[in-house]
């Protein structure tokens, strides 16, 4: 029997999980069963933190290492894609206006920066940092920065999740050491977005409401997909009765963005909205479920691409609605923002490698087994290598990946999502208040786990009334 724990006493990951049990033997091995472990939460989360920000800088210099031949020689095609260095930061710095110190989104601005307007500012602050000299030499420069500003962020987002979650900092463990910090941290600026979203998820927890409100805002005009955060936190207010306070989150949310961007959008209306104007008039990109038929020349038109993504939203807020409406217990904010973020995700007209940035700090707050963690991750890890050789095939045919072996990594890619989707609405599921008689010894033991534990992102959401508002059947 695993040893009680108290509502306030931080919970030792070596004695939840199998694959940390393992990992824990090149340190001395898991905790002990009688050992004393932070019997405030408040220290266990603030010791989790500090630990976890050093490992998650060494994965930076990992990351910076392995696009070392990029580094020494510059960013050129497809010398880039058969090394596995490539990265939007020297590249867009170069093209885009920024390397002349242009602001973008004016008249005379980079027009062909496509990013949304908290992104494409974030670039424009940085460009200002890099000396002059050589293009190569301004390019290293700019990408140097960029990864001391990437360090930070994830130091940030280390120490966001572990506060997040007090009772299980450990859980900060899924962003420090994740591989695909390694492969996709330092490919674009997304992590600013994921950061915000984090500390906007944060601020709810701790019922900061109008705090948590600004910062979504902020992270939506850096990034599109903290909409679906919103959205979930939407559907799990619904279940709980706490609607006067979703509206004033998402009220705060929408007028920070407004804050934001209608200066952009009186004076250069057409440089703001390029963004989602060319996404609107996309096709099927990489990484994306629709450009599957396209590999075998079949290309799907643009309208039906835009019709499937838009499609997926909706979907994304059907399931959502069943997750947070239809179990027998309320579900994590969490669980339900993975589980539409992820459909999202693999009905987009994209997906980018840097887009498990996205699904990194859900994965930790909801606390999926490691075991599911590496294998999402070592699909996202062989994908980013897949991608990168089957463009450089587009320049050399010989030297790179066919269409037939990139679309099966693509599919595979896309079913460990399914996978760990599949694993957390199994946790959720575990929460339902089932007859004991019912289910199977080891669904009693994870019944009995998880009985006590309290979704601490719930927020203003926290002891509400538990009703299940749709049934089915």
């Amino acid at each position: 029997m695993r040893p009680s724990t108290s509502p306030d006493q931080t919970v030792a990951p070596t004695l939840e999980d199998p694959v940390a049990a393992a990992a824990s033997q090149v340190a001395g091995g898991p905790l002990g069963r009688y050992a004393a472990i932070g019997r405030r939460s408040r220290d266990g989360w603030q010791a989790a933190a500090a630990v976890l920000s050093g490992l998650v800088a060494l994965m930076v210099a990992l990351a910076v290492a392995q696009r070392a031949h990029c580094v020494r020689t510059g960013w050129s095609t497809p010398d880039q894609f058969w090394h596995a260095c490539y990265s939007d930061l020297p590249l867009v710095f170069q093209t885009s206006g920024l390397a002349t110190g242009t602001l973008p989104y004016l008249h005379n601005g980079a027009g062909s920066l496509d990013q949304p307007v908290g992104s494409g500012l974030a670039m424009w602050v940085m460009a200002l940092l890099v000396p002059g000299g050589p293009v190569t030499t301004r390019q290293q420069w700019y990408f140097g920065l960029w990864a001391v500003l990437v360090t930070v962020l994830l130091v940030l987002l280390v120490i966001v999740t572990a506060a997040s979650v007090r009772r299980h900092p450990w859980k900060a463990a899924h962003v420090a050491l994740s591989p695909v910090i390694v492969t996709a941290s330092l490919v674009s600026v997304d992590l600013l977005g994921v950061v915000l979203t984090s500390v906007g998820l944060w601020a709810w927890g701790r019922r900061r409401v109008p705090l948590a409100g600004l910062v979504l805002g902020l992270a939506v005009a850096t990034r599109t997909y903290p909409l679906v955060i919103v959205a979930a936190i939407g559907l799990v207010a619904v279940r709980g009765g706490r609607l006067r306070q979703w509206a004033a989150l998402a009220g705060v949310t929408l007028a920070t963005w407004l804050l934001v961007s209608l200066p952009w959008l009186v004076v250069n209306a057409d440089g703001f909205l390029s963004t989602y104007r060319r996404w609107w008039g996309a096709g099927a990109g990489y990484g994306s479920l629709w450009l599957v038929p396209q590999l075998f020349d079949h290309d799907l038109p643009v309208g039906a691409v835009t019709v499937l993504a838009v499609m997926g939203w909706v979907a994304a807020l059907v399931a959502g609605a069943v997750l947070a409406l239809a179990t027998q217990r309320r579900p994590a904010v969490a669980e339900v923002a993975l589980l539409m973020l992820a459909i999202v995700l693999v009905t987009g007209k994209s997906v980018p490698v840097q887009a498990c940035l996205w699904l990194l700090p859900l994965i930790a707050l909801v606390g999926v087994r490691w075991r599911d963690h590496l294998i999402w991750a070592g699909s996202e890890v062989v994908y980013s290598v897949a991608v990168w050789l089957y463009l450089a095939g587009l320049s050399v045919k010989d030297r790179g990946l066919p269409s037939g072996p990139y679309a099966g990594l693509l599919l595979a890619r896309l079913l460990a999502l399914g996978w760990l989707v599949a694993q957390v609405v199994r946790v959720a599921r575990a929460r339902w208040a089932l007859p004991e008689d019912e289910l199977e010894e080891t669904e009693v033991a994870e019944q009995e786990r998880l009985e006590g534990e309290v979704d601490e992102l719930a927020g203003p959401i926290a002891g509400a009334e538990d009703r299940v508002l749709v049934r089915f059947g």
